[in-house]
């Protein structure tokens, strides 16, 4: 694989290696009769999104309503899996004549507003809250979830679809074996769930869970990874994935080089990486830093150890006779958030543009 030689800090994706995670995670819904709704606010971007459909993906999640529409001209069936903004609704009501957009509520009062303002009808899911404390109604709380039932059942322009619950806290987990209890707690919640209300369509997704997880119960129709079409260091960190399934790096120039504290300076800072970080030996880690051809993980010489806006602080882990202009190889802690920040990456010697 071919890239220029960049001059500024620059973000560059591995098709072949997306293309096998993607291959995995289609591998496990097919095996488990699930619908596979991937996450697209990791890549936003309709080249990525074209991968997909290349493997027969046909329904995608998003983020927003902005996502969505962005993403309307290529794909009409569309999960926003974020609480619906009513502000929007106007927005909304432009992007849902000819497309299938489902839509997420967990409240009757914004059901209420909903239902007057819609010009044609939408489907919702009803976000639930398994224990990640974010968004939703928690499992308990039965007669708040009968009443919004209730309420789409009387809707001329509501239709109830079923439930959507996002397994967050996945992402605190250490290793493979956290990561399956948090599935099993949380899918215990869920099971109560469906019991109570049953035949409803449930869709659940992270990427922790859904990359590790092999057997799904029969109750769940469909998962929403979005992370694993790249993973990251936070995904590796904590068993998510192997370092060679991460197709993402951050090109940096080494600007300055400090021999007497083992440090460097490169150019690539928070405006690039986001300030996401993790912990490693009682030290905060930015990014695994690489020396040498861009996806080759045998050569890892350092760390992040800090991020200014645009200064990124290297700490060495061996001497290899680096030189001011060097190029340096950064995985990211989270892909999403250095590919948001970034506004483009590079596929090859392809630069391809992210939703604005």
């Amino acid at each position: 694989m071919k890239f220029m030689n960049f001059s500024t800090p620059t973000l560059v994706i591995n098709k072949s290696i997306s293309s096998n995670n993607l291959d995995r995670m289609i591998g496990v819904a097919n095996k488990n009769n699930l619908v596979l709704r991937p996450h697209f606010k990791t890549h936003q971007s309709t080249e990525i999104g074209n991968w997909f459909k290349e493997k027969g993906v046909t329904s995608i999640t998003v983020s927003s309503i902005s996502m969505a529409e962005y993403f309307s001209n290529e794909w009409d069936d569309i999960t926003i899996a974020f609480p619906i903004n009513i502000l929007e609704v106007d927005k909304l009501n432009l992007i849902i004549k000819g497309n299938r957009v489902k839509i997420l509520i967990d409240s009757v009062s914004s059901l209420k507003i909903l239902d007057s303002r819609l010009i044609e009808t939408v489907e919702v899911y009803l976000k639930i809250d398994v224990g990640y404390s974010r968004a939703g109604l928690k499992v308990e709380e039965r007669q708040k979830i009968k009443s919004i039932i209730d309420f789409c059942k009387t809707s001329k322009k509501i239709s109830f679809l079923g439930f959507l619950a996002h397994f967050g806290d996945s992402y605190k987990s250490k290793n493979k074996m956290e990561i399956k209890n948090v599935f099993q707690k949380s899918i215990e919640r869920i099971k109560v769930l469906s019991d109570g209300f049953p035949n409803f369509r449930i869709s659940i997704g992270d990427t922790p869970t859904c990359s590790t997880i092999k057997k799904y119960p029969d109750f769940i129709n469909e998962i929403r990874p979005g992370n694993f079409i790249f993973y990251d260091l936070a995904q590796y960190k904590i068993g998510s994935c192997e370092i060679d399934d991460i197709a993402v790096r951050m090109i940096c120039p080494v600007v300055s080089i400090y021999d007497e504290r083992e440090e460097v300076l490169i150019y690539g800072g928070s405006v690039h990486f986001s300030k996401d970080r993790l912990r490693e030996n009682e030290s905060d880690i930015f990014g695994y830093v690489y020396y040498g051809k861009v996806w080759d993980v045998s050569n890892k010489i350092g760390y992040i150890k800090s991020l200014s806006q645009e200064h990124g602080i290297v700490k060495l882990e061996k001497k290899i006779g680096l030189k001011i202009g060097d190029q340096l190889n950064v995985i990211p802690v989270h892909s999403c958030l250095a590919i948001d920040k970034m506004g483009a990456f590079y596929e090859s010697a392809k630069r391809v543009e992210i939703m604005k």
